[in-house]
């Protein structure tokens, strides 16, 4: 079978673990012995680069030494969380104390590993957090390779076609639709799927520090340049840049952006030396760049070289026929995470999904079943499980289902206290909730005796 076979994009991933210590033996120890359970890894002697490192490539994972020189292990595990929130880090350290413990945890550690390191138990550790994060990706795969819609059908057939090519490639969509899953199908069934994927999100950096994490700077360009420092597409090499939210990018970057794109060249801040680049350049926006264009936010010359191939993500509401296999899906998903059984949507709640609008996208439905498996108490989720913004009188969307859900409702509380003879602790039995569950319900619908 051939990478256009229709298979999504985790059967190609690696997970890449970055060791960071000021010993190379440590370093070159742990990176052969996590090599030979199939991870990928990188090593980072100095503190300092490490954020920057971090920025530039794709990293699931770091293993960090606590007592580093120049910069202490908390302080960098507080800088390189800022960096990429989602990657873990595991402290490993011959001197951490208590406080160091505490602060580690309270910045986000995983875990702290005491040298001599229990191998065993930290190999465990990490196939258990590739596991988890795999779980995450499967997910998105199942945005965009197990839906039955046309208009999703058609951008499967699109992907498979364009990712084999080394064609720029503009996604476009709205936040939550899933631009990111696209990004990442192109380059892992393309021809470079072996090289680097490095992601910039261009309206999370500020504009001051957007060319220095693109081209990278040479040692003493500006005040804070104590290093030289590699920028993504020095990083990517033959790779692919994925370009997120490229929308919020400053005219003046969009000027050095363009370049590259002509001329595959670029050099470092302060730097004089004409670097090659051959990577791949897929960008996204959920902005209308035609409009920003129009607007003197956005270079026409710049629109036309990355849209030489443009693939739009529609709407969740546009493919309505995908809301409740996805919330099942996202249900069982939290379900297994979060070890609770909560197996089924009630007609109502499934009639309130496929109707609502869906503003925030696949990630809005994603968040509302994580929530409601959290706070679900019995095996089906119900009306009243819902937060309020989804049964809103304000929403004409759901007005019809509101006004049945209450008359409903209010017959069922009315039924159950006649038949429990006005006792209210009978009557919440009946129901399934505690007695001041019952009491809101009979105060909000006017049947309090």
């Amino acid at each position: 079978m051939t990478k256009s076979d229709s298979l999504p994009y985790t059967a190609y991933m690696k997970y890449k673990v970055m060791i960071i210590d000021d010993e190379k033996s440590v370093c070159l120890s742990l990176c052969e012995i996590l090599q030979e359970f199939d991870y990928e890894t990188c090593f980072c002697m100095d503190p300092l680069q490490a954020p920057g490192r971090l920025a530039s490539e794709s990293i699931n994972l770091v293993l960090l030494d606590i007592r580093m020189p120049q910069l202490s292990g908390v302080e960098l595990l507080r800088k390189l969380k800022q960096v990429s929130p989602e990657t873990a880090v595991i402290i490993i350290s011959g001197y951490a104390s208590v406080e160091d413990a505490v602060k580690a945890m309270r910045y986000g550690a995983v875990n702290l590993y005491q040298k001599p390191i229990d191998i065993s138990k930290l190999v465990d550790e990490i196939n258990q957090l590739r596991d988890a994060t795999f779980k995450i990706k499967r997910l998105a795969d199942h945005v965009v390779y197990e839906s039955p819609t046309p208009c999703m059908r058609n951008l499967r057939e699109k992907i498979e076609k364009v990712a084999p090519t080394p064609a720029t490639v503009l996604i476009t969509g709205e936040s939550g639709t899933g631009k990111e899953v696209v990004a990442r199908m192109l380059h892992m069934i393309s021809t470079q799927d072996k090289k680097p994927l490095v992601t910039v999100n261009c309206a999370a950096i500020p504009d001051t520090l957007l060319e220095s994490y693109m081209f990278g700077h040479e040692k003493g360009s500006f005040t804070d340049a104590k290093e030289m420092h590699k920028g993504i597409f020095e990083t990517a090499g033959d790779g692919t840049v994925f370009l997120d939210e490229i929308g919020d990018m400053s005219m003046e970057s969009q000027a050095k952006l363009l370049r590259v794109l002509q001329e595959h060249t670029f050099s470092r801040i302060g730097g004089t030396q004409e670097i090659e680049s051959n990577a791949r350049i897929i960008a996204a926006t959920n902005t209308d760049l035609l409009s920003a264009i129009d607007q003197k936010l956005f270079r026409a010359d710049l629109f036309y070289r990355l849209s030489v191939i443009t693939l739009r993500i529609p709407p969740l509401r546009e493919r309505r026929e995908d809301i409740i296999p996805l919330a099942h899906h996202f249900l069982g998903y939290y379900n297994a995470n979060y070890g609770k059984r909560v197996k089924r949507l009630s007609d109502e709640v499934q009639a309130m999904l496929y109707n609502h609008t869906w503003p925030g996208n696949v990630r809005e439905l994603k968040n509302l079943m994580e929530r409601l498996c959290i706070f679900c108490n019995s095996e089906t989720v119900t009306f009243g499980d819902l937060p309020e913004q989804y049964y809103s009188r304000e929403n004409p969307v759901n007005d019809g289902l509101v006004s049945k859900y209450d008359e409903m409702t209010k017959n069922i509380l009315v039924e159950a206290m006649e038949l429990s003879h006005g006792v209210k602790t009978n009557a919440a039995k009946m129901l399934g909730i505690d007695r001041k569950t019952l009491n809101t319900k009979l105060r909000k619908y006017g049947i309090e005796k």
